[in-house]
C-alpha cells in the first residue's frame, strides 16, 4: 500500500498544473498524492510568495532560473546551482525534463545528406528582449556575414510570426545562436539540448561551467574565444569547410552518455529521503523567532509593493496584457515596451 502523502503546488508559471510537472509522475509511482489546501508539503518556484503562508508545511523549492535557494525559506531546493548541502541541495537542471533531451543523445548520428538538408546558415529563436546585451550584439555581429533566419518573436525577419515548431525550423540550419538570457555557473537551459537536438552545431554562451557536462568539442563555446569577432571568425571557418562542420556535428554532445540516468538516480533518492522519513523529522530550516521575523517583513514588504503603483501596474500586465502575448504579435510588442519601462523604474 502507498503512503498517502498532501502536497501542493504555488508560486508556479502560468498555465502551470500538477500532473504535467516532471516530478509528479516520479512521485506517483511511490505514494498516493492527494493535492491539499491544508498540505504536509508544499512544493514551490520563483513566481510568487503564496508559499509564505505555510511556514508549517515542509516546503520544497524548485526552479529552472538563474535563483539560489533561499534555506531560510525552504526545507529542500532543486536548482541550477553547483552547491552543496547536506540532504537538501540537489542541482538538477530542467533540460534534463525536456522532450529534446533524448534526440539530442543521437545528433552525432548523421544521414549522408545532412548538408543538403540545411539549407539555412543559422537559426535564431528568441522572444525575451529582457535580456544580455550580448545576445543582440552577436545577432548583429554574424549577421553581418550571412544573413540569420530569426523566427521568433525578437528580431524576426521570417514574416512577422513566430515559428510554430522551433526544433522544426531549426533543424534547416547549419548553426544556431544558443544564448542565455545571462551567465552564471549553472544555468544552462533548455536552448542547448534544443540545438543539438536540432542536429545544428550551437553557438553557446552562458553558463561558465558547460563543458562539465556538454562535449566542447560539439559547439561553439563563446568564453572559449577572445572576443565576440573571434567567435565569428571561427563560425567562418566551419561554414566554408564541410569536413570541419561535419565533424564537429559528429561529435556527440554529452561528456557522460550517462548523464540523464545517473541525475535521475539521485533525484529519487533526494526526493525519496524527504517522504520516506516521518513528517515530523522532515523539516530541516528553523521556524522559531529569527525566521518568523524574517517570514514576517518579507509579507509586509510583498503587500507593500502590491498596493504600490508599480504592483498595481504589473498585476494589471500579468492578469490582462500578458495574456494577449501567446495570440497576437502587437501583445508581445506591449509587453517588451512595458518590461522596459519596468526594468528602469
Amino acid at each position: 500500500m502507498k503512503k498517502q502523502i498532501k502536497v501542493k503546488f504555488v508560486d508556479f508559471y502560468d498555465n502551470f498544473t500538477p500532473d504535467t510537472f516532471f516530478l509528479y509522475p516520479m512521485l506517483a509511482e511511490r505514494y498516493e498524492l492527494v493535492l491539499s489546501d491544508t498540505p504536509d508539503y508544499v512544493f514551490y518556484s520563483v513566481f510568487g510568495y503564496e508559499h509564505l503562508n505555510y511556514p508549517n508545511s515542509v516546503l520544497i523549492f524548485w526552479t529552472g532560473e538563474n535563483q539560489c535557494p533561499d534555506f531560510n525559506e525552504c526545507d529542500y531546493a532543486l536548482g541550477v546551482e553547483y552547491i552543496s548541502f547536506l540532504d537538501r541541495y540537489l542541482r538538477y537542471p530542467h533540460y534534463l525534463a525536456y522532450k529534446e533531451f533524448a534526440p539530442m543523445t543521437t545528433k552525432h548520428q548523421l544521414q549522408a545528406d545532412t548538408l543538403q538538408r540545411k539549407p539555412l546558415f543559422c537559426s535564431f529563436v528568441y522572444s525575451n528582449t529582457n535580456a544580455s546585451p550580448f545576445r543582440k550584439q552577436f545577432f548583429d555581429l554574424l549577421s553581418a556575414y550571412q544573413p540569420i533566419s530569426s523566427g521568433g518573436k525578437y528580431l524576426n525577419n521570417i514574416g512577422g510570426k513566430p515559428v510554430p515548431n522551433k526544433l522544426a525550423f531549426e533543424q534547416q540550419a547549419k548553426f544556431s545562436i544558443a544564448f542565455e538570457n545571462a551567465s552564471h555557473a549553472g544555468y544552462t537551459t533548455e536552448k542547448l539540448i534544443q540545438s543539438f537536438a536540432a542536429q545544428t552545431v550551437p553557438i553557446y554562451w552562458g553558463d561558465p561551467e558547460v563543458t562539465k557536462t556538454f562535449n566542447p568539442k560539439s559547439f561553439i563555446n563563446c568564453p572559449d574565444y577572445p572576443s565576440l569577432e573571434a567567435v565569428v571568425t571561427e563560425v567562418k571557418r566551419l561554414n566554408e569547410d564541410d569536413d570541419a562542420y561535419l565533424a564537429m556535428l559528429r561529435q556527440p554532445a554529452l561528456v557522460n552518455p550517462k548523464e540523464k540516468e545517473d541525475k535521475d538516480a539521485q533525484l529519487r533518492a533526494f526526493i525519496y529521503n524527504i517522504f520516506d522519513q516521518p513528517l515530523s523529522e522532515a523539516k530541516r530550516f528553523s521556524r522559531d523567532y529569527w525566521n518568523a521575523l524574517i517570514r514576517s517583513k518579507r509579507k509586509m514588504q510583498i503587500r507593500a509593493f502590491n498596493h504600490s503603483l508599480r504592483g498595481l501596474a504589473g498585476n494589471f500586465y500579468r492578469k490582462h496584457i500578458y495574456p494577449l502575448t501567446r495570440k497576437s504579435t502587437l501583445g508581445w510588442k506591449v509587453t517588451s515596451l512595458l518590461m522596459r519601462i519596468f526594468n528602469r523604474a
